[in-house]
């Protein structure tokens, strides 16, 4: 069952920067199967929803954020499964992270 209990899942965020690769360590857990991932619903603010979930503890956290402007949302994701919970992006998380991977690649 998915907890939004364990707030330490949120560093996963805070640490972006800093994490080579996802699935990343799970700050709740400590598995390497934390994942992240934000969807761009208005491009003008860059007004964006953020999750941030393991796949091993089920901890995550959802919020609104305002995305950096090279971020560009996932093809793969519909819009229209996304809710709060991260049932759906668990299901896909390969493609999130490939998607979220390649995103950090084209930083360097």
């Amino acid at each position: 069952m998915w907890s939004d209990e364990n707030k330490k899942i949120e560093q996963i965020y805070k640490d972006f920067g800093n994490i080579k690769q996802f699935p990343a360590k799970c700050p709740a857990c400590e598995h390497d199967s934390a994942h992240l991932y934000a969807h761009i619903y208005d491009r003008k603010t860059q007004r964006s929803g953020l999750w941030i979930w393991c796949s091993q503890c089920h901890a995550f956290s959802h919020a609104s954020i305002y995305a950096p402007a090279h971020w560009e949302n996932c093809a793969a994701v519909e819009l229209e499964k996304l809710t709060a919970v991260p049932a759906y992006l668990e299901e896909i998380k390969d493609t999130i992270d490939a998607h979220i991977n390649q995103l950090k690649q084209n930083l360097v």
